[in-house]
């Protein structure tokens, strides 16, 4: 009884915590979504995942998203939310919702299927249906998963524990001699539908399963087993799999692998790592959107105010669940041998995720020197590696070891008699009332994504004004060009991705060096004219008035004719001649 109580609270806690992520978007679904910091991150991912869900059947135009032209393939500067895309297919085709929407289907979308993918990897572990409530609940309450509020693409990966759940599924198996072969075709189509989800989660599940994979090896090894008779019935069943797996995930990065051709600096430098690496003091950040006690009685912090001298970088676990995972450790004489082996491993994933989040190096103490870590050692060793900055986001191994033993520590609790025993449901709910977010920002978007009315009125490349000077001050504005181009059906000049294209870069400074008077604009219109840019538009911010005046006083000076009113406010368009 006491296991149904505290199983179906936590079942509901974890649903009421991920319902509870999306805050008052549920009050205006159609045209706003979760933004935070700004709401770059969700406007430029609310345009790709609606050009991906209209094009991804047709690659040669899919790869050349319309920004940044005339650079081609900028598809391969980001993730391209191909899995995100598949999952709301089904709801694009018969609500044709706006890209607010679809993005919001999509974000609710992949909380859901985290929670289902949790229940069925603590299955795989040996774990009962009531008590992956609390596993489900202490990874979609972390810390870390409201870090990633705002970030489709970096919500908790679901096929992460897809991959961890099929190959735990395919080492019992094979240690109980029965047939394996079809979950490691499972762990090769999770890890496919992973690579097309996000690639910091491919990286997720490729470490996961490895380590749990190399501690098995190791386990077996000291209980006497042979490293040839553990590893050959492997590879006779997984090397088909793995082979096609392996392709599969190559074409799925032809993109990224033709930008790294093209461009030899298409990494991130150690600075930027730096930047987005771990700490120490990082343990103790909560997030900005977990509940503290003024949120509770409503006089907590809101907007930009909620920023200030907090890090985005969250390694905290969250400290109920930290603890409860501590009791689980103390009562894991309560579980079985090979449950205990398999959190030992899980603890080790843990550690090595942790290590990595802190980056390609700590400075020493005292020195102006640099300890390499591994991270540095993959960088170089691995390529792709190199274009990870947010080192930090590798603590979500950590996480899944916590949450983990924190489900297996309410298991051992529910056991206990007395009132320890009857106490678990508090316990239980205790941990969903710390999960449960605040302050979640909302932002209204613009655009609805449709095709305007009137249509754009002259087809072809739009040069779009004035232009942000540097990757570091981009804004809303820039990631909207995305929503703009689904709209008029017309390519732009404007863009942001996270990874400027050197082109572009050169074209924004010429841009500035055209404001500050050190470049004849006559020129920049030679330029366009010879890329077949027919048109430009400026699009207003707030406190850039003298350069949308210098724009504008310059395209009319050269011959330009200023179109009708758009019907979107805060755009003016003009015909070049």
């Amino acid at each position: 009884m006491r296991e149904n109580i505290s199983g179906g609270l936590a079942w509901a806690g974890v649903l009421t915590v991920a319902a509870a992520c999306l805050g008052p978007v549920w009050r205006d679904w159609s045209g706003s979504v979760v933004a935070p910091f700004g709401g770059i991150d969700a406007m430029l991912q609310l345009g790709i995942l609606e050009w991906t869900a209209r094009h991804w059947t047709e690659p040669s135009l899919w790869l050349d998203l319309p920004i940044f032209y005339p650079v081609p393939g900028a598809l391969g500067f980001m993730d391209s939310l191909l899995g995100q895309a598949w999952l709301v297919l089904p709801v694009r085709m018969l609500l044709n919702p706006t890209v607010s929407g679809l993005y919001n289907w999509a974000f609710l979308g992949s909380l859901l299927l985290v929670i289902g993918a949790a229940g069925v990897f603590w299955r795989a572990t040996g774990g009962s249906l009531w008590t992956g409530g609390v596993f489900a609940l202490a990874l979609v309450g972390a810390p870390y998963t409201q870090a990633q509020i705002g970030h489709l693409n970096q919500l908790p990966p679901p096929f992460v524990l897809f991959s961890l759940a099929a190959v735990v599924t395919a080492m019992n198996r094979r240690d109980e001699n029965r047939a394996s072969a079809w979950a490691w075709w499972a762990l090769g189509g999770a890890l496919v539908m992973q690579a097309a989800w996000g690639w910091y989660g491919f990286a997720h599940a490729l470490i996961g399963v490895a380590v749990l994979k190399v501690f098995r090896l190791v386990s077996g090894a000291r209980r006497g087993e042979g490293l040839a008779g553990q590893i050959v019935p492997v590879i006779r069943a997984a090397w088909i799999p793995a082979a096609l797996a392996g392709a599969a995930v190559i074409i799925l990065a032809l993109p990224q692998l033709q930008t790294a051709e093209r461009y030899p600096d298409f990494t991130r430098r150690s600075d930027e790592v730096r930047s987005g690496s771990a700490d120490i003091q990082h343990f103790l950040n909560r997030g900005i959107y977990r509940g503290e006690p003024a949120d509770w009685i409503g006089r907590g912090t809101e907007g930009l105010a909620r920023y200030k001298d907090r890090d985005r970088q969250v390694l905290n676990p969250g400290w109920v669940a930290l603890v409860l995972a501590v009791i689980g450790w103390f009562l894991r004489g309560g579980i079985s041998v090979q449950r205990r082996r398999l959190g030992a491993g899980l603890l080790v994933m843990g550690l090595v995720g942790l290590i990595l989040a802190f980056g390609d190096s700590v400075g020493l103490p005292g020195t102006d020197k640099r300890l390499p870590l591994p991270l540095e050692w993959l960088r170089t060793a691995v390529p792709p590696f190199k274009a990870f900055r947010g080192a930090w986001r590798f603590s979500w191994l950590f996480v899944i070891a916590v949450a983990w033993w924190s489900a297996v520590g309410i298991e051992g609790l529910i056991r206990r008699p007395g009132l320890i025993g009857r106490l678990t449901p508090a316990m239980v709910s205790l941990l969903i009332l710390v999960s449960l977010p605040a302050a979640v920002p909302v932002l209204k978007v613009p655009m609805n994504g449709r095709p305007v009315s009137p249509a754009f009125p002259q087809s072809g490349p739009v040069v779009t004004l004035p232009a942000p000077e540097t990757e570091y001050v981009e804004d809303v504005t820039e990631a909207l060009w995305i929503t703009r181009t689904l709209e008029t059906g017309q390519p732009v000049t404007a863009g942001v991705t996270g990874w400027v294209p050197p082109e572009i870069v050169d074209f924004r400074v010429q841009l500035k060096a055209c404001e500050d008077g050190e470049l004849d604009p006559a020129l920049m219109f030679a330029t366009w004219k010879d890329l077949g840019i027919v048109s430009a538009e400026i699009a207003f911010r707030p406190g850039d008035d003298r350069r949308t005046d210098f724009w504008r006083k310059t395209l009319l000076a050269a011959g330009a004719v200023r179109s009708e009113p758009w019907p979107h406010p805060g755009y003016e368009m003009y015909l070049l001649p």
